[in-house]
């Protein structure tokens, strides 16, 4: 059995490996990726990207592009993409050396390199021009142009293959287990979309912050209307909302900023106060009972916050 000195040295180094994973430490999960501000020579915003993890740490990306480039190569001002999936245990960007797309797997720091042209530098846009997502699981990687621009494209990490969407669809999210993606068409209804698969043409009208059950049978939304927090439940089949909302209060000035479903078929609930103030909620649908599973601030010298999911 490694000892907690050598268990940290083979994660560290990427060389060791577990006998018991039950030893192995805490899992990470990030929170969000940002930059930060240096003080020399004067106070400027600087890399490289970093993920700021759950009880508090850091962890730098150095290989992240951290400056859009143009079509010579050279540094923009503006930032290059970078994603987190939701469960905040893999994070998407581009390579500084290889200036490809990648896939870093937080716990084991395996990072995969998309194969093919999917993962080179897009010839007609440019880096800033790009938002990314990435699935629970890292299986998907989701390139979203500006609007107008290009088609959004869904790839498949291990294998390179892409999918184009028609620019009248937007992915919003992916299902607990990374399988499926959720959709948005025309900016209002959501639909389950399985790459590879048909898109519908028609779907549910979610009010507020949408998320997407595992086996994409059901939708969730919440929204706050006056003082009062709904999440409500919709069937995917029917497009309709299929049972009682649950209406719940968060404190004063907390607005609701995602809501994820997990595997176990619980809710989470992110809300935010402004100016950085966030707070994680776990709910049970059946009960309504809800209770605070994690409370983080973003600093104000904290730049370019992508929140895990977003």
């Amino acid at each position: 059995m490694p000892s907690g000195l050598a268990l940290a040295a083979a994660l560290l180094l990427g060389t060791g490996s577990l006998v018991n994973p039950a030893a192995a430490a805490p899992a990470i999960q990030a929170r969000y990726a940002g930059l930060t501000t240096c003080a020399k020579p004067k106070r400027h915003i600087c890399g490289p990207w970093r993920l700021w993890l759950k009880g508090g740490a850091t962890l730098p990306l150095r290989d992240a592009q951290v400056r859009s480039l143009d079509e010579h190569g050279r540094k923009l001002a503006l930032r290059a993409p970078i994603a987190v999936d939701a469960h905040g245990r893999f994070a998407a960007y581009f390579k500084t050396s290889t200036r490809r797309l990648v896939v870093r797997n937080l716990n084991t720091r395996k990072v995969v390199s998309i194969p093919g042209t999917a993962g080179a530098t897009p010839r007609s846009l440019l880096m800033h021009e790009l938002d990314l997502a990435v699935s629970p699981h890292g299986r998907y990687v989701v390139v979203d142009p500006i609007p107008g621009s290009s088609t959004t494209s869904v790839i498949e990490v291990a294998t390179g293959k892409t999918w184009a969407l028609p620019d009248y669809a937007r992915v919003r999210g992916f299902s607990p287990d990374g399988r499926l993606l959720q959709v948005q068409l025309d900016f209002e209804e959501s639909v389950v979309y399985r790459p590879g698969g048909t898109l519908p043409s028609g779907g549910a009208a979610v009010v507020g912050w949408v998320t997407m059950r595992d086996g994409g049978t059901h939708f969730a939304g919440v929204s706050r209307e006056g003082r009062t927090t709904y999440v409500r439940f919709y069937a995917a089949a029917t497009a309709m909302e299929h049972r009682h909302p649950l209406r719940m209060t968060l404190p004063r000035g907390h607005e609701p900023r995602r809501l994820d479903y997990t595997s176990s078929g619980r809710l989470v609930l992110l809300s935010l106060k402004q100016p950085g103030e966030y707070a994680s909620r776990s709910i049970d649908p059946a009960t309504g009972k809800i209770k605070v599973v994690d409370s983080f601030r973003i600093s104000t010298h904290t730049w370019d916050v992508h929140l895990a999911g977003e």
